[in-house]
């Protein structure tokens, strides 16, 4: 999926970034943040990372999955239109 477009689907679902900063060596960092769930856990917010090589722009569906499930929304589908 375009980095683009998962950063604009992700947000849709309450996972945002909150950091991107490019490297000196061209990788391109992002770190997500989403709320957990209020019960049983507050107001407490997970973070993750993506890193990008230089001038990658599509993300592999693995990476995806993977930043989904660690920001407690491993029930979301990955839209297969997205491309």
């Amino acid at each position: 999926m375009h980095i683009t477009k998962l950063i604009s689907w992700l947000s849709k679902h309450k996972i945002n970034v909150v950091e991107d900063t490019l490297q000196a060596d061209g990788c391109r960092v992002l770190i997500f943040s989403t709320p957990l769930p209020a019960f049983p856990f507050g107001d407490r917010h997970v973070w993750a990372t993506l890193v990008l090589e230089p001038g990658q722009i599509d993300v592999s569906e693995s990476e995806i999955e993977s930043l989904i499930r660690h920001c407690w929304h491993g029930e979301l589908e990955i839209p297969r239109d997205a491309g």
